[in-house]
């Protein structure tokens, strides 16, 4: 299985008089990675307690969900994930590259309807914009290559 970020944070705050120390725990995953675990799993793995442990951090963070097959399979393992996580009312972040209005509007498929509802719920959408790092980096990248060329 690969592996889980996992992130311990400490924050240090000055209280009255004394020192107080608060410890969060985080998780970093994509949704297809956590997908690709649980097949592989087959029936050695406890699949309840492999969600669990995804969906008890005090943060979670999802990546680049909406990349993973809509397979009855794929969507019955999301939604455990993000309900676990919905009915412990902990924080989310889940980044997609899903348009927003996409995910509010009413879906046929009724458990993409669910897992949507519920991240409607638990998140605040905001939309990150700017120039594609990966675009920039191909550039720069064909360029070199071409200098290359250009020298022989």
């Amino acid at each position: 299985m690969a592996e889980i970020l996992n992130f311990q944070c400490a924050l240090h705050l000055k209280g009255v008089g004394s020192l107080s120390k608060y410890s969060y725990s985080v998780k970093m995953r994509n949704l297809s990675q956590i997908l690709n675990d649980l097949q592989k799993g087959g029936f050695n793995l406890d699949r309840n307690e492999y969600i669990e442990n995804i969906t008890s951090p005090t943060l979670l963070i999802l990546d680049d969900f909406g990349i993973e097959r809509n397979t009855e399979y794929a969507l019955e393992q999301i939604y455990n994930i993000i309900n676990a996580r919905y009915l412990k009312s902990k924080p989310a972040i889940i980044t997609t590259n899903l348009n927003f209005k996409d995910i509010e509007t009413e879906q046929e498929d009724v458990m993409l309807g669910r897992i949507y509802s519920r991240i409607i719920e638990m998140c605040l959408p905001l939309k990150v914009i700017g120039v594609d790092r990966r675009k920039i980096q191909s550039k720069e990248k064909m360029k070199k290559a071409q200098n290359l060329i250009d020298e022989q």
